[in-house]
């Protein structure tokens, strides 16, 4: 149930409304990780790994401008780090780490965060809302970025979402009114001009002046909606970077030689329902970052099923991922995922979950990330 606060200003005789809306969604899961891949091993109780949802809470304060315009000021908070895994490592979809001794690091990070200003000529956004990209992975996806998704698996460059952005810091995104069932998008991050520079040849990796967010990125989108059927699709376009690669990332020498090839990819999804039964199938083609001199291609699909009997979600789902390097050597990850979901009421679900991701890789000698790793979980999770 949404907890909503009136504030109300007065200026001179004339009253403007605010309304102040609280919203959110805490996810808890005990989880059991295994498998041959080094990394996450072990039992852990978390809102992070094995659970089936994100964790957050939401803020939205929403006026009225008259004249069908109405502008939206919206601030999420990611509540997950406050409940880290605590097994020595950073997490799979958590955003908190833990320090050398394995003691787990809290706090409240930031989630979408922007303002919308809503008119007869569509939706604007600006600041960090979600990715169009995103929104067609879920399309695609009922089990959305959760256990079994395939999205956020050992090595981002062999899953789907080597290609889907969550969102970007820095952004601007448009959504056109719909008009018969059909809307279109365009998101756009500037990046920066800026490249990443060295102090000296000298500089240590703390004293380096590091440029965040330097890759420009454009996303262009349409949704189509008619009933029982939902078919979307977006096209990612990422421009050359030249600063250590990811956000505020250093090389380990302090050389600032890394960067980022421009990528391009373009993904599609489906979903009909047909009585107490939904299809999914997602599709997509295009290429991720292995160096600064290479890229790796990258061909997913996708098929999921979700069936209700009463209060019982049945939903298993497939992905798989072929990448194939600029020297010919392919690979094939696949994610198998099921989940079972009891809705207890409209905000009330639990859960028992199950993925198996395999990385497509002969396990290594050293054991990293080559070879498999399952994820078993039993959750509850309540929105409000």
């Amino acid at each position: 149930m949404k907890k909503t606060l009136v504030a109300i200003a007065a200026l001179a005789s004339v009253s403007a409304f605010a309304q102040v809306t609280i919203t959110g969604n805490l996810d808890f899961a005990g989880a059991r990780v295994g498998g041959t891949a080094n990394g996450q091993k072990g039992t852990t109780f978390s809102t992070t790994t094995g659970t089936g949802s994100t964790s957050a809470i939401n803020i939205a304060a929403a006026e009225d401008l008259g004249g069908g315009m109405k502008a939206t000021a919206f601030w999420g908070l990611d509540i997950r780090s406050l409940s880290n895994d605590g097994m020595g490592v950073t997490t799979v979809q958590g955003s908190a780490t833990t320090d050398a001794n394995g003691t787990t690091v809290t706090g409240i990070n930031r989630h979408e965060a922007y303002i919308q200003l809503d008119s007869g000529i569509g939706t604007l956004k600006l600041g960090a809302p979600n990715s169009i990209g995103l929104g067609v992975q879920g399309d695609s996806s009922p089990l959305g970025t959760g256990i079994g998704s395939g999205f956020g698996g050992i090595s981002s460059n062999t899953m789907a979402n080597s290609v889907v952005q969550i969102r970007y810091n820095r952004a601007i995104r448009w959504d056109s009114p719909t008009i018969n069932g059909v809307t279109a998008s365009f998101q756009y991050a500037p990046g920066n001009d800026q490249a990443e520079v060295l102090a000296s040849a000298s500089t240590t990796n703390n004293s380096v002046l590091q440029i965040p967010n330097n890759r420009r990125a454009n996303e262009v989108g349409l949704k189509y909606v008619n009933g029982p059927l939902t078919i979307s699709a977006v096209q990612v376009m990422q421009a050359y970077q030249t600063n250590r690669t990811g956000w505020y990332a250093v090389d380990a020498a302090g050389s600032g030689t890394l960067g980022s090839l421009a990528t391009r990819a373009n993904l599609f999804a489906a979903n009909y329902k047909f009585g107490n039964t939904q299809f999914y199938v997602g599709a997509g083609t295009g290429s991720a970052n292995t160096s600064t001199t290479s890229l790796t291609s990258v061909n997913m699909s996708r098929w999921a099923i979700k069936h209700s009997i009463g209060a019982l979600d049945i939903i298993p789902q497939y992905t798989r991922v072929k990448t194939t390097t600029a020297a010919g050597v392919t690979t094939l990850p696949t994610v198998t995922g099921l989940k079972l979901d009891y809705n207890m009421s409209k905000t009330t679900v639990a859960y028992l979950g199950y993925e198996n991701f395999n990385t497509g890789s002969a396990l290594a000698t050293t054991g990293t990330t080559s070879g498999t790793r399952s994820i078993t979980s039993v959750g509850l999770r309540k929105s409000f």
